[in-house]
């Protein structure tokens, strides 16, 4: 038996799993290397999404589609106008 990515995100939050099931988890993950490795990426999935949100926030990119084709269309008019006056 293996376990899902979910019962493996429970295992990693302390309080979404109880003590015998995390020790039983605990247990398998020593022996399971399928299961290790699911852990592992699980933690870069969580590195990943991080880093796009820093990414995000260093950008300033808006969170509301609307400003986000505002902007774009903004760009678009701005690099237009500089080639017609090449």
């Amino acid at each position: 038996m293996h376990y899902t990515m979910y019962e493996l995100d429970q295992y990693r939050s302390s309080r979404a799993m109880s003590w015998f099931r995390r020790l039983c988890c605990r247990f398998h993950l020593r022996h399971c290397r399928r299961c290790r490795e699911r852990l592992i990426r699980l933690s870069m999935d969580d590195i990943l999404i991080s880093d796009l949100r820093k990414s995000t926030q260093a950008m300033s990119v808006p969170e509301n589609p609307g400003e986000y084709h505002a902007l774009c269309g903004l760009f678009h008019e701005e690099s237009g106008r500089r080639r017609s006056t090449l």
